[in-house]
């Protein structure tokens, strides 16, 4: 079969035409592929590609993806770098340990105290905190941060506030986070103050005693004559009841501040300790007229305590409220049993305090009427005695208010479980 010379001339232009086409075609898709391989941040040019409005959709997406990218991975460097600033200069000393308990990281103020070698080794024969292993299992397990006060023993005796992150997954390794405030400096300053206290308190307590006797004894003379003697020594006998019970309140401060942090171990009733107050409370002339009702279960409700502690503290609660609450009805005296805690609660139905005050409530002789403890006799200490007893029976104290409207305290136990 006879083909023109003319056509195949075409044909094989056309196929030379392809072929080209197909060599330029397959260097821009090596191209784009290079860059994409190689990729260093940068877009893809346009002088780079020789049919770029055949590609343009296919470079624009991708250019738009390595923007986006570039984007991200700026902020994530500046993000590295804050981290990484923030771990290496942060003033407390801070630790990395692995599932092992190995330390794996230390930033410079753990390097300082604790040393360099301690990298790569269990936190345990480098650290000597006591009680440091179970709040590591305890944040492990609780799957959350934890925070204590412990003693370090070795290298150098201090006492530090330890905050546990919980283990938090990073590939094959479990890390947990730790940080070490060095709370020593407080505590020598706390000390003082309660050994100042202390030390005032029993030097005050013996001539007060004798003010307040010498006071009785005169005014329980039969008077011959109505003079302002009696007005005077009415007065000192009140301010010096009073003072006599600044320093008994200052002494029960001090002492169940040095064992806020040894829990009790006996066992007691609150049942019991409710009844008693109940007692006094009957016996005792309130100057409020106040009424109130107690709520005992007849059931026996435990917990570990003291039951002297116990004691003041319920009692305190009951008669801030009789005295200062000014209850239009019956103030609600309640113990509640549910199935893993016991409730302690007092509400009243009278002024109520203002938000802001509650929260102050428990500092040391905050009074929301300065003029009120004068009257009364009350120091304004019980709350803040309240607080440290409390924190060492591990109970919450809750304190709800509405002005006009009356308050309720409660406080939540742990109940006594039986091994």
């Amino acid at each position: 079969m006879f083909i023109h010379k003319d056509l195949i001339i075409v044909f094989s232009f056309i196929f030379v035409l392809l072929l080209i086409m197909f060599v330029l075609i397959f260097r821009d898709l090596k191209s784009i592929s290079k860059s994409l391989q190689n990729f260093k941040g940068k877009p893809i040019e346009s002088d780079k590609v020789f049919f770029f409005n055949l590609f343009q959709p296919i470079i624009f997406n991708i250019n738009l993806v390595i923007n986006t990218l570039n984007e991200k991975s700026k902020f994530s460097r500046l993000r590295v770098f804050f981290y990484d600033y923030f771990f290496k200069f942060f003033p407390d000393p801070l630790l990395i340990i692995d599932q092992n308990n190995i330390i794996i990281e230390m930033n410079e103020q753990a390097i300082n105290f604790f040393g360099e070698d301690s990298k790569q080794k269990n936190i345990f024969s480098t650290i000597r905190i006591p009680e440091l292993s179970s709040l590591i299992d305890k944040s492990v397990k609780q799957k959350k941060p934890v925070e204590r006060e412990l003693n370090l023993i070795y290298p150098k005796e201090k006492i530090f506030n330890v905050w546990v992150s919980g283990r938090r997954d990073l590939g094959k390794n479990k890390l947990n986070f730790i940080r070490l405030f060095d709370t020593t400096s407080q505590h020598n300053v706390q000390n003082i103050q309660r050994d100042f206290i202390a030390n005032a308190s029993h030097e005050l307590k013996t001539p007060i005693a004798s003010i307040v006797g010498y006071c009785e004894i005169l005014l329980n003379e039969p008077p011959k004559t109505k003079s302002k003697k009696e007005d005077f020594i009415k007065t000192m006998f009140n301010e010096a009841s009073r003072m006599s019970s600044l320093v008994k309140d200052l002494l029960s401060l001090t002492r169940i501040e040095r064992i806020e942090y040894i829990p009790p171990e006996g066992k007691v009733n609150l049942n019991e300790i409710l009844k008693n107050i109940r007692q006094i409370c009957n016996e005792r002339k309130f100057l409020s007229k106040t009424k109130y009702n107690f709520s005992i279960p007849k059931r026996k409700t435990e917990i570990i305590g003291d039951e002297a502690e116990l004691h003041q503290v319920f009692f305190n609660i009951i008669e801030n409220a009789i005295t200062h609450s000014q209850s239009k009805k019956t103030i609600q005296i309640k113990l509640i049993t549910k199935p893993n805690t016991i409730v302690f609660l007092v509400q009243d139905f009278g002024i109520g305090i203002s938000n802001q005050n509650i929260p102050m409530l428990t500092k040391r002789f905050y009074r929301i009427d300065t003029s009120r403890p004068r009257d009364t006799g009350h120091t304004g200490l019980g709350l803040s005695i309240v607080k440290h007893i409390l924190n060492r029976h591990n109970a919450q104290l809750n304190i709800q208010s509405e002005v006009n409207k009356g308050s309720s305290f409660s406080i939540t136990f742990e109940k006594y479980k039986s091994s």
